[in-house]
């Protein structure tokens, strides 16, 4: 085979390759891209399908809108007209009914007690016994010399009758009966002032003395606290003095009772003012059977002034405060309208409306914080 030959079969060989190889880059290539644009096409699908559906289920799913919006449960009640109470408090301090303390009338050593403190004790009860000799016999020469008298008068009487004395005689004879029957029962009085017992109804509170002790005339022995009854003393001011009168109705409340009221009455209207405050001293008395007060405890004293008839009249938790001033809200066909009130007196868990309430308007009372102007509203029983 000529060279020449030889070269042009190695070039067409090449050629041939070359067209090969370039046929299957292109198809390789081409199958690549199909593939590429077919996920593409895929992918685009899915996500619209999701879109689609993700729509659907948005559709599907409840919204906070306002059209499905849960309505609010709340309680009304119906402004009406009431009578209301002009009231004034007052603070003031509990005190015994009565505080007695008993002192010695007579000097000698306390030989028997019979109490102690904090006992209840009722009247004529025995507290203590002094000893004392020389009143003892005291009491036995009155006794001797009275019985003696009497002797002398009934014999003076007798010869009196036979004129065998002067009248005068007989008289001064009687005169020395009636001294000796005088000092006898003076020296039982003093006898008996070694005996104490108590003049009234009460608790001890103090004991001043022990046995065995010496004790003279006009030193202490016991106190005695009434408490039965207590009284509220309370201070009121010259403005209102003049409307307290004794007898009148007061309620009385404990601090230490926060919930429980006792009423009460005037005992006592002080004549004269306090210089210091310009006040006068007003004294309650309150029913203590069940010994639940006790001295030295505050309480508040409420008097009424005067009433007012028909006034506008809330529950003071139905009131809240807001930037704008004090609100309620009332019901209108079914929606919670906020309204702004002037309140006037406050009394307790009550609140005078002076303006923004009338009678025979829907106030809610119970789920009313919860509440935005306009919103509508399910009223429940």
């Amino acid at each position: 085979m000529s060279p020449m030959k030889n070269y042009w079969q190695l070039n067409l060989l090449i050629i041939l390759m070359f067209l090969l190889f370039s046929g299957c880059e292109k198809s390789t290539s081409g199958s690549t891209a199909s593939s590429k644009n077919g996920s593409i096409d895929q992918e685009k699908s899915f996500q619209k399908k999701e879109a689609i559906n993700g729509e659907s289920t948005s559709r599907r799913k409840p919204g906070k809108n306002r059209d499905n919006k849960k309505k609010t449960n709340v309680r009304v009640l119906e402004v009406n007209l009431e009578s209301l109470n002009i009231e004034s408090t007052y603070v003031g301090n509990l005190l015994p009914n009565q505080r007695l303390i008993m002192k010695s009338e007579i000097d000698g050593v306390i030989e028997n007690i019979y109490f102690d403190e904090g006992d209840e004790i009722v009247t004529n009860k025995k507290l203590l016994d002094i000893s004392t000799k020389e009143l003892s016999i005291k009491l036995k020469i009155a006794l001797a010399e009275s019985k003696l008298a009497e002797i002398n008068l009934n014999r003076d009487e007798e010869l009196a009758k036979k004129n065998l004395i002067a009248n005068a005689q007989l008289d001064q004879t009687r005169t020395f009966a009636e001294r000796a029957s005088l000092n006898k029962e003076l020296a039982k009085i003093n006898l008996n002032k070694s005996l104490i017992k108590s003049p009234l109804k009460g608790t001890v509170k103090t004991r001043f003395v022990k046995i065995g002790e010496f004790v003279r005339k006009g030193d202490r022995l016991v106190e005695i606290l009434e408490v039965d009854r207590i009284l509220v003393k309370v201070n009121i001011s010259e403005q209102e003095i003049l409307q307290i009168k004794i007898g009148q109705k007061v309620d009385i409340v404990l601090y230490i009772l926060e919930n429980k009221m006792i009423e009460g009455q005037v005992k006592k209207i002080g004549l004269e003012a306090d210089a210091s405050n310009r006040t006068f001293p007003v004294e309650i008395e309150v029913d203590n059977s069940e010994r639940e007060l006790r001295p030295g405890m505050l309480a508040r004293a409420t008097f009424t002034q005067r009433v007012d008839q028909d006034q506008v009249v809330v529950p003071r938790h139905a009131i809240m405060e807001r930037d704008m001033g004090r609100i309620v809200y009332v019901v209108d066909n079914g929606i919670a309208v906020q309204r702004k009130v002037t309140i006037g007196i406050t009394q307790r868990e009550k609140v005078q409306i002076i303006m923004g309430l009338s009678k025979g308007e829907k106030l809610v009372i119970e789920g009313h914080t919860k509440l935005s102007d306009g919103e509508e509203i399910n009223i429940v029983q």
